[in-house]
């Protein structure tokens, strides 16, 4: 046939000409019982069988490509057909045809469910009428007949098939079709890859070119479409596998419903060969490797396994092929191997431009085993760009911004911190010398932030018993305070040792500022021992030492007294934590919280402060340094996220005496 009388063929096709008349095919293994129906019958056509029922259980799947196959999603299977003859129903007479032989290759058709409005169409190329076409439709047959079938070449067409995707995605029938040469091959293979092929088919012979180079062409174009086209020659069950990744990705398209259709692709290449839909192929590769990263692919397999008596082809490397190369993403290999890996795909929705930069897109890729690719955790994305750090490094991670991460030089990796070494952090990016009066501390709070306020109690008499109370300057130190501390509406959340005196304390200030102070919690953590771990040891160093001042400052500042068998003080740093997060943090974790104020005693805040200011404060008194005042101590800051840091504060002209 020549290319002239093939482009008008097409171009018939192309424009919808072909109407009515169908074809004498068989679907779905329908025997018609009609002697003049097409005959289905076995011969040595050696391909893919597939089971002649499905199970009746839908076969749950962890992808999200396809959550179940019910039992209405009929499957092609391999059938011949033998189309020997038609009624014409205008003379009640039969034509033989010399289409002897005619077939669907089922490698794929599990990809697709044939309702039992399926229709299978071929339409014949006749050099000398144009076309013949012949239908199915009850057993019946109408149409067109002809004795000179000159060419050798058919377009084979299935309507009606709905993609195996879950009902709840509403994928719409799809059209399927290819063009065969039965000169060569007595089976004609319909596929998604044959069904892309067809328009460029066209489009080539439109342009002149032969029906068998046309179709060579326009197959590698579909392959390189989908970066394939560098495996040539491939064993059956490889090309099998190929096709399968083919049709996977190209469903994708669909279940998305992102407003392309299923025959988008093959209408984009038809023109010029190429996919230039940039932002198709991006959301296609986008699907895939996140389905690899959740093990999906796993998923898709099993739900193919049931409906194959052979087993499913290994599609998957085909599929990390396609998403590797069309996002820039490197193949998992053992030097990458925990590792994250950059899209490097603008079109993605997984790209950005600094990996460290989680404000828009969180989700990062990691290769997490040679060959496996998974989404990277918290802990990684946390720590990427970190580098290597100093054995003891500490810092906040990058994604979460609020869990912190220590580097262990012994395991030349970052792990995360404990609360020792987190509060470290804390302390480095806080440490100052400078007491800031507590008015200023109070009234520049951030709105998301919340405080408590650690103060040692006010002036007071000569009883340090438990019952021992403020002197009236100290009350009257305390009142003078609550009236400056105004600007918010919110009450103080008020707390204080077991002493009477500080709850004096708390109690004026909250009287100072116009607020209820009837209700107030008690805490033992903020007496006076709270530093303490063994008392008769404790007054050894305070006789040592000529005042309990003296030991208690040089037991902060050099670690006096915290070893040997009987150390009289706890390490410094590890009760100030506790102190802090397992007492304070943890009494006082509702946001609504937002300003807590707390009274103690010297003995506890001196320790409590040196540790908050990194030994930055001057309350050296055991070297003739200075003490802590009245109603001076530390503020502890946090953030919506938890991070905190500390400020000391005075409420009275000094922090010293």
């Amino acid at each position: 046939m020549g290319a002239r009388r093939l482009k008008r063929l097409f171009d018939l096709f192309r424009t919808g000409v072909f109407c009515a008349s169908v074809v004498a095919f068989v679907a779905c293994g329908d025997d018609s019982s009609s002697t003049d129906a097409p005959e289905a019958y076995d011969s040595s056509f050696n391909r893919t069988e597939l089971s002649d029922s499905l199970s009746s259980q839908p076969v749950s799947s962890s992808s999200s490509w396809m959550s179940r196959f019910s039992s209405s999603s009929l499957l092609l299977r391999d059938s011949l057909v033998k189309v020997d003859s038609v009624r014409d129903t205008t003379t009640n007479s039969k034509t033989l045809y010399p289409i002897s032989r005619l077939a669907i290759d089922a490698r794929l058709s599990q990809m697709y469910g044939v309702s039992s409005n399926t229709r299978v169409k071929v339409e014949a190329l006749d050099a000398e009428n144009g076309y013949a076409v012949i239908q199915a439709d009850s057993g019946e047959f109408v149409g067109y007949t002809s004795t000179s079938m000159e060419s050798p070449y058919v377009k084979v067409s299935v309507s009606g098939v709905a993609m195996n995707f879950p009902k709840e995605s509403a994928v719409p029938s799809v059209s399927l079709c290819a063009f065969g040469d039965l000169s060569s091959e007595d089976f004609v293979e319909v596929s998604f890859l044959s069904s892309a092929k067809l328009p460029r088919v066209s489009t080539l012979l439109a342009a002149g070119q032969s029906p068998a180079v046309a179709m060579e062409q326009a197959e590698m174009e579909i392959l390189r479409a989908f970066h394939m086209d560098e495996f040539s020659d491939l064993p059956g069950e490889e090309e099998d596998a190929r096709i399968v990744a083919i049709h996977l990705l190209a469903s994708a398209l669909v279940a998305k419903e992102n407003g392309f259709s299923f025959d988008s692709i093959a209408n984009d290449i038809a023109d010029d060969g190429l996919w230039n839909d940039s932002a198709a192929r991006a959301k296609i590769a986008d699907w895939a490797v996140a389905e690899d990263a959740e093990d999906g692919f796993a998923g898709i397999r099993k739900a193919l396994t049931p409906q194959r008596k052979t087993a499913v082809p290994e599609f998957e490397k085909f599929m990390r092929v396609f998403y590797q190369k069309e996002l820039g993403l490197p193949e998992c290999a053992v030097e990458n191997v925990g590792t994250m890996l950059h899209v490097g795909n603008p079109a993605s929705a997984y790209f950005v431009l600094d990996d460290n930069d989680y404000s828009e897109v969180k989700d990062r890729f990691a290769c997490i085993e040679e060959g496996k690719i998974g989404f990277a955790d918290d802990t990684m994305k946390d720590t990427y760009g970190f580098g290597v750090g100093q054995d003891g490094d500490v810092r906040v991670g990058l994604l979460s911004g609020n869990l912190y991460y220590t580097y262990d030089a012994s395991r030349k990796a970052w792990r995360k911190a404990t609360a020792l070494e987190k509060d470290s952090y804390f302390i480095e990016n806080s440490e100052t010398d400078t007491f800031v009066d507590i008015q200023d501390v109070y009234e520049n709070i951030k709105p998301n932030e919340r405080v408590i306020f650690v103060l040692r109690h006010a002036e007071r008499g000569d009883d340090t018993s438990k019952s021992g109370t403020l002197t009236s300057n100290g009350k009257s130190q305390s009142s003078d305070v609550g009236k400056r501390l105004t600007k918010f509406e919110e009450d103080f959340v008020l707390g204080a040792s077991e002493f009477l005196r500080a709850h004096q304390t708390v109690e004026y200030i909250a009287r100072g500022r116009g607020q209820q102070y009837e209700v107030r919690d008690t805490f033992p953590e903020l007496n006076d021992d709270w530093y303490v771990k063994d008392k008769e040891e404790s007054d050894k160093a305070k006789d040592e030492c000529g005042g309990g001042w003296e030991s208690t400052s040089k037991y902060a500042y050099t670690g006096a007294y915290t070893t040997g068998a009987n150390p009289a003080f706890y390490k410094l740093d590890e009760r100030s934590v506790e102190l802090i997060e397992d007492v304070l943090l943890a009494k006082y974790s509702d946001p609504s919280q937002r300003f807590v104020l707390l009274s103690s005693h010297d003995k506890v805040m001196v320790p409590l402060v040196v540790y908050c200011t990194n030994f930055k404060a001057n309350l050296r008194k055991y070297s003739g340094g200075k003490w802590l005042n009245y109603l001076a101590g530390i503020a502890i800051i946090v953030d919506e996220l938890g991070n905190r840091r500390y400020i000391p504060v005075k409420s009275l002209d000094s922090a010293y005496m």
